[in-house]
């Protein structure tokens, strides 16, 4: 299932020596891209060598953004620069931001090489097509996570490997052109990207990827009813239903398969990016980075594990009975000290937990069929239609073995889909996103900081305010920290991009 992975290797390291970020130097040691681009063997090469650009953005830093800052998690290591998003004191040298840049611009300026250089050679037209639609998908993914991450941000749809100097050329473009510039390229993407791939292509993008992609912008936007009309092309019975109605559902055995390794790519996911173990520096570190740093071998055989773990506050959000608690949490403790007593994720410890850190199986998956539901429900609600609404989060409920819910208005439900998003897709790295789209990240976040700034940690309750507040002064969350603050090396490399207000 994972042969898209693999080819990843050929000429992967080809392609990335065409450009390896936006701001390198070119080095004429390397393969020049009118020398790459000859033939169709090797427009598949460096369209894999872009989807091979997307494993560090998940595996370095995306869930820092996505997690870290929100009331799903927090780095108990104080000397950690993950730390600062824990506690809302993230700083414009903190090496998160840059990576995060860094990674994002590399994956779009590979991908606007093959969108400008692919179109010159020689090959079938059908496969071309759905390549270039290959490109846009991911390029609006990368400018997607941007734009929520930074704001208005540098919009560069121009092939740069040939002349670096162009890219201090560019400033902040304004975030309505970047949206416009996204809605363009997965609209055209989803014209040319077939609805399924055989077994050995699982993992490129499928029209159905770029349609929940394209209401997840919608929605993001407020764009309510273009929200609805996307997101019901995907789920049978919604009046804009058709042929892709019947390609995703939710796993309907349990939640826990889901994210089982040997369960890769089913029914429920639209798009994930591809992680493979084997010793072969293509894993990810998913199962080992979220786990108490402490437990040594105890829960993988990995070792030297440690990163984010769960927050108490999660933990307590799932209602008695509900079936997935037991899959997105679980509970660690050496000896019996506050300071070594734990909660962490299990989903991507589900069968096949890695025997060497940063080599696991487990895919990162970005977008599924209980993610699309709730979106739905959300813009159904948003437009007035509760009571149609509430049919889809009680689908999601159902599975987790919880009653339906009945008789919500708007507002009630609007916090009801909120909670059950959190339940449902906890690091997966949507939190922080989904409170700011619904502009409730202050209120949230401030009231989670007031109500655990008194409350002791114990061994039973390891999190409950110990690493909330900063310098024992309460943490609250500024309206200007719904964006964050630009990487300083790429301000220093350009004086044309202006800070963030507030940094």
């Amino acid at each position: 299932m994972k042969n898209i992975v693999l080819f990843l290797i050929i000429l992967t390291s080809a392609l990335s020596a065409c450009q390896d970020s936006f701001l390198e130097l070119t080095d004429p040691t390397k393969i020049p891209t009118d020398k790459l681009f000859t033939s169709a063997s090797n427009v598949t090469a460096a369209v894999n060598g872009v989807y091979s650009q997307l494993a560090p953005v998940y595996n370095n830093s995306y869930f820092v953004f996505g997690e870290m800052a929100s009331d799903n998690a927090y780095e108990p290591v104080s000397a950690n620069a993950r730390y600062f998003f824990t506690i809302f004191g993230v700083e414009e040298n903190n090496p998160n931001l840059q990576t995060m840049w860094t990674d994002s611009y590399r994956c779009i300026s590979r991908a606007n090489t093959v969108l400008e250089k692919a179109g010159q050679v020689a090959m079938d037209t059908t496969l071309k097509n759905r390549y270039l639609g290959e490109m846009k998908f991911i390029r609006a993914l990368n400018y997607f996570n941007l734009v929520r991450i930074w704001g208005a941000v540098p919009l560069v749809t121009q092939n740069l490997s040939d002349d670096y100097q162009q890219a201090y050329e560019f400033g902040r473009t304004p975030v309505v052109e970047v949206y416009a510039q996204i809605e363009k390229d997965l609209t055209e993407a989803a014209q040319v990207l077939p609805i399924s791939y055989p077994a050995a292509d699982l993992g490129r993008a499928t029209r159905t990827a770029a349609k929940g992609l394209l209401g997840k912008v919608y929605i993001t936007q407020q764009k309510y009813q273009l929200a609805a009309e996307t997101f019901g092309e995907l789920i049978e019975g919604a009046p804009t239903a058709g042929n892709l109605a019947k390609v995703h559902g939710l796993v309907s055995t349990s939640f826990e398969d889901v994210f089982s390794t040997s369960n890769e790519m089913n029914k429920e996911i639209l798009f994930a990016v591809r992680y493979i173990s084997g010793g072969l520096s293509l894993g990810s570190g998913f199962a080992s980075n979220f786990l108490p740093t402490y437990s040594g071998t105890d829960i993988i055989k990995a070792g030297l594990s440690g990163g984010p773990v769960v927050r108490q506050d999660l933990v307590n959000a799932f209602p008695e009975g509900d079936r997935r608690k037991a899959v997105s949490v679980g509970y660690y403790t050496k000896g019996n000290s506050a300071s070594t007593s734990d909660y962490y994720t299990r989903k991507y410890i589900v069968n096949g937990a890695p025997f060497a850190r940063n080599d696991g199986d487990n895919d990162w998956i970005l977008l599924r069929y209980a993610d699309v539901l709730l979106l739905y429900a959300e813009a159904l609600n948003e437009t007035g239609k509760s009571t149609e609404a509430l049919r889809y989060v009680n689908m999601v409920r159902a599975r987790a073995g919880l009653t339906a819910l009945t008789g919500q208005n708007q507002s009630i439900l609007r916090l009801t889909i909120e909670n059950e998003r959190r339940l449902e897709l906890s690091y997966e790295g949507h939190r922080w996103f989904d409170l700011v789209r619904t502009g409730r990240l202050l209120t949230v976040m401030n009231a989670f900081y007031q109500k655990y700034k008194a409350i002791p940690s114990t061994a039973q309750n390891p999190n409950n305010g110990l690493f909330v507040n900063s310098g024992g002064s309460q943490v609250q969350v500024q309206p200007f920290q719904v964006l964050f603050p630009l990487p300083l090396a790429e301000r220093q490399y350009n004086p044309k991009l202006t800070q963030n207000e507030g940094y």
